[in-house]
């Protein structure tokens, strides 16, 4: 039996959302708000943060604290369908845009996405507009990177899915909740975007619904 604590809005519980559904791997997800103490889990290390998986199917319990952890874990794990590809190469191609990925939209997530839940979730009487102006701003500056891949390759590291595509999307589609895409500036994306939004693992993302919000239409839409 497997755990996940997660935050539904979180790119990065996102990403090991979609892997495990990828893999199929059964798995119990519990719904934890970021920070919050994990009763069931007294001896997690200190620093430890969300995502957190417990994995209690063997004859001793595993924890793997944090996306890469997580995301390592089950590909060590977990074989087939594999999210990394053989070749070294092409893993190091892999590996750079998952970075890229995380680091690029860090600056996305402590502005815009941070704002959205204080707005949506947290009910905050009053947004910071200048906030919501640079993240809008900084996203937009990312999308034309993603655009130029999404119009030359099948997907983003290659010719086969991997935690590239898995980290990207869950970033989108964590901004799309809101609406703050604006996938009429980037074709190319949208159509790698529709295909990804199509898959079986993206189904419980499009289902996600967080007390105090409501997605946009468009968001679970396939055909968007």
């Amino acid at each position: 039996m497997k755990r996940l604590w997660h935050w539904p809005l979180d790119p990065g519980c996102r990403t090991v959302r979609l892997a495990l559904e990828e893999k199929k791997i059964a798995f119990d997800a519990k719904v934890t708000w970021p920070g919050a103490t994990i009763s069931e889990l007294a001896n997690l290390p200190p620093g430890s943060d969300l995502p957190v998986l417990l994995d209690a199917s063997g004859e001793q319990k595993i924890i793997a604290s944090g996306t890469h952890a997580i995301l390592e874990y089950i590909e060590e794990t977990d074989a087939a369908p594999r999210l990394m590809p053989l070749l070294a190469k092409d893993r190091a191609e892999v590996r750079r845009l998952w970075q890229w990925s995380e680091t690029s939209f860090a600056e996305v997530n402590r502005s815009l996405l941070a704002e959205r839940e204080n707005q949506w979730v947290r009910r905050s009487k009053q947004s910071d507009t200048t906030r919501l102006r640079e993240g809008i701003h900084a996203l937009k500056s990312k999308l034309g990177f993603l655009e130029g891949l999404a119009g030359v390759r099948t997907y983003m590291a290659g010719r086969t899915l991997s935690l590239a595509d898995l980290s990207i999307a869950a970033h989108l589609s964590a901004y799309d909740y809101f609406g703050d895409v604006p996938w009429d500036l980037t074709p190319d994306l949208k159509q790698w975007y529709a295909r990804m939004k199509s898959r079986p693992s993206f189904r419980p993302l499009l289902a996600d619904k967080v007390e105090g919000t409501r997605p946009p239409r468009h968001y679970a839409d396939l055909d968007f």
